[in-house]
């Protein structure tokens, strides 16, 4: 399966990921660096710890602060719209 893009909304601003899909997971990436990872284990959709993520050519995203100022951080609003998205796209 190849890369993919997604929409996703936080703090009220329209953002833009690329969703790398790996063997077991799903590599979400932001400005080229890997922001997360998340993976299906029955229903639910969890994060990956940062050391069960293969960064392959990435390196980590620095999401401490976007040029903009604003904070990108992966909670449970932004899993919930990122998983619904990769379910729609594999459809």
């Amino acid at each position: 399966m190849t890369a993919f893009n997604i929409e996703i909304e936080h703090d009220d601003q329209t953002i833009s990921l690329t969703i790398i899909p790996k063997d077991d997971y799903f590599k979400i990436v932001y400005f080229g660096g890997i922001l997360g990872a998340i993976r299906k284990q029955g229903s639910d959709w969890t994060l990956l710890k940062a050391e069960e993520i293969e960064p392959g050519e990435l390196a980590p995203f620095d999401y401490k602060l976007t040029e903009d100022g604003h904070h990108i951080s992966l909670g449970v609003a932004e899993i919930n719209q990122i998983s619904g998205a990769i379910e729609n796209h594999l459809s």
